[in-house]
């Protein structure tokens, strides 16, 4: 992990989005600084970097509104399960936010690498993925990924995702 708790703040708040403290406090999160611990902890003890897996819960959440297939109250950061044409709700649900984000941080290091997991597995889908064909974040995208697979489906996916973190290094 190369940011801190206070540039993860900082970006969210540029973002102009108020912190859901309420919905999120429900599951162990209720303040945004709460929220980007459980982000250090869980990517420091998978090895994934912490700016990856925030910018990209940012991207899949829409700054932690939601509104897509994903519920906030399912406690799930990055649409594990929530494939095209799934109707809302219809995805991976989670008993808190810490379980949601280990979730995305297993789901990020079963495409980044082929080592095993520190924390018992949580994510629902890590067994799905053909591991260690995305060792770059660029590859997360589909499309841009040399063996055509990847998280998402989208064009430039993975490319948004790098964007997002340059913007993140700078707060």
């Amino acid at each position: 992990t190369t940011v801190t708790i206070g540039q993860m703040i900082n970006y969210y708040n540029a973002s102009g989005h108020s912190y859901p403290a309420a919905a999120l406090g429900v599951g162990g999160a209720s303040t945004l600084e709460q929220f980007c611990l459980l982000y250090i902890e869980e990517s420091n003890a998978e090895g994934v970097r912490a700016e990856v897996a925030f910018a990209q819960a940012m991207k899949e959440t829409g700054w932690l509104q939601f509104g897509g297939i994903v519920k906030i109250e399912q406690f799930n950061f990055a649409g594990i399960g929530a494939l095209d044409g799934n109707d809302s709700g219809n995805c991976a649900s989670f008993p808190n936010v810490r379980t949601g984000i280990r979730a995305q941080i297993q789901h990020l290091k079963a495409y980044a690498s082929t080592s095993s997991l520190v924390n018992e597995q949580v994510d629902p889908r890590f067994n799905l993925v053909k591991r260690g064909v995305a060792p770059y974040v660029e590859w997360l995208g589909q499309k841009e990924n040399p063996t055509g697979a990847g998280w998402a489906s989208g064009a430039n996916y993975g490319y948004s995702i790098v964007d997002m973190i340059k913007k993140l290094k700078n707060m």
